[in-house]
């Protein structure tokens, strides 16, 4: 994993990092206020991560390692965007209601990589845990999978971050 990435990814796994803000709103019998997924492509030249996380504060980023100088690319997304706030805010609250179903860490622990193409990694934070479901891509698509809302809330929000990006890029012609 690149170290840029990395460094993201700790960033968004670290709940302490809420803690100087408004406040942190916790969802949820095990009180989650961070979730996301992270998963990998192949490029040609290995797996590369990507990882998409969101806060109960509105506040989301996607992330992916790329073979830039800096091997990180991403994009901020949220405050402002209606359509990117509503399925992010969907995904961690599907994810505070799964984390029984999920393994759990200690907060802070490092979050298992995904290791291949047809893995996901979806996980919730609190304060005291972190939790965590590595599964079959081609299983969570199936509408019955008990994963299946929060990974395909995740899957739209890609999608804005996406049309948040198109957006910016036909401002900036204008």
């Amino acid at each position: 994993m690149k170290p840029a990435y990395q460094n993201m990814r700790n960033f968004w796994l670290d709940i302490a990092n809420l803690e100087n803000r408004k406040g942190i709103l916790e969802i949820g019998a095990d009180k989650v206020a961070i979730a996301g997924l992270e998963f990998a492509v192949w490029d040609g030249a290995g797996n590369k991560h990507i990882f998409i996380a969101t806060n109960s504060l509105g506040d989301s980023s996607f992330y992916f390692e790329n073979n830039s100088p800096s091997g990180i690319g991403g994009m901020i997304g949220g405050h402002g965007n209606e359509n990117l706030q509503t399925s992010a805010a969907r995904m961690l609250a599907y994810a505070a209601k799964l984390t029984g179903q999920m393994k759990s860490l200690p907060a802070g622990s490092d979050l298992p990589h995904v290791s291949d193409a047809q893995t996901v990694c979806l996980f919730a934070v609190s304060k005291e845990k972190l939790f965590f479901i590595q599964v079959a891509e081609q299983d969570v698509k199936n509408p019955e999978h008990p994963f299946y809302p929060m990974f395909a809330y995740a899957q739209q929000t890609i999608g804005h971050f996406r049309q948040q990006q198109l957006a910016g890029a036909d401002n900036n012609r204008s």
